[in-house]
């Protein structure tokens, strides 16, 4: 299980990471990349909410949550009123892994629009049940 937030750019990509580590049992989430490594295969659930700050005119934005570099569930949202749309978007859903599967939040259009630091944004996973 693992809790982390305050959203940053992973410099030179299109990826974000939360490095701020609210929990982290079997530390398989590394904060300084933002990507969760499965140690344990099995049923997962995972969860990415994203905020933007209303001054940005960028007119859409999306993210997704990765698994091994591949885009799974997308996170979107289109400005109806681009000058007033302070806005979340939020995807999650439940993943079966295999023992080194990666799963990250990353290919985002607009990166650098998205709000950085403050507790609105995280990225939280739970092992539901291994695989016995």
């Amino acid at each position: 299980m693992f809790t982390a937030n305050s959203l940053s750019i992973v410099t030179g990509t299109n990826n974000i990471r939360f490095p701020t580590v609210l929990t982290n049992l079997g530390n398989d989430y590394n904060s300084s990349s933002g990507v969760f490594t499965c140690r344990i295969a099995g049923q997962y659930w995972f969860s990415a909410s994203i905020t933007k700050y209303y001054t940005d005119n960028v007119g859409h934005t999306y993210c997704f949550i990765m698994i091994n570099d591949s885009t799974k569930m997308m996170m979107w949202h289109h400005e109806q009123n681009p000058l007033h749309a302070l806005f979340s978007m939020t995807a999650s859903g439940g993943f079966r892994l295999n023992r080194g599967d990666r799963v990250q939040v990353g290919d985002c259009t607009n990166p650098s629009f998205l709000h950085s630091g403050g507790i609105d944004s995280f990225f939280s996973g739970v092992l539901l049940k291994p695989d016995v």
